[in-house]
């Protein structure tokens, strides 16, 4: 048998390294293309030795014909994802000295009305050299005292 032909196992074909038809997707190369595999089976393997006696890098492979269009995300995926890149951008500024409490939003709104902000979402907008939000990013830029 030779390099390029597949060797199969338990059914599903497996392709040497950059041997594998070009009908044939990878799910980053599925999303890459803006594609999902459509909850179709595996269509084959694409292996890869490795050293040590470790066991083989593994790919699994999709056909393309079979694949659909990736699912827009919906309002409320939207919403969580905001969210967690809201709490991931406080906990940002809190490690450079940036307190939690300039961001704060003033919940005596009612919720039909768009809160009123202490400071805008993006701390940049309204960025001022003397505020504590220069004063952390400025930090390390001068390395007076310091030790090294």
């Amino acid at each position: 048998m030779s390099r390029n032909e597949p060797r199969v196992e338990g059914g599903i074909p497996v392709y040497a390294w950059r041997f594998a038809p070009s009908h044939l997707r990878t799910r980053r190369q599925l999303a890459k293309e803006g594609l999902r595999p459509n909850g179709q089976d595996i269509a084959g393997k694409v292996q890869r030795r490795r050293r040590g006696g470790r066991e083989p890098l593994t790919a699994y492979l999709y056909d393309i014909a079979l694949a659909a269009p990736k699912r827009p995300a919906t309002p409320a995926q939207l919403a969580a994802l905001a969210k967690a890149t809201r709490e991931r951008q406080m906990r940002a500024a809190e490690r450079h000295g940036v307190d939690r409490s300039e961001f704060e939003v003033d919940r005596s709104q009612t919720e039909d009305q768009e809160p009123q902000r202490t400071t805008p979402i993006s701390a940049l907008a309204d960025y001022r050299p003397d505020s504590s939000l220069a004063d952390a990013f400025s930090w390390g830029a001068d390395w007076e005292g310091v030790d090294r």
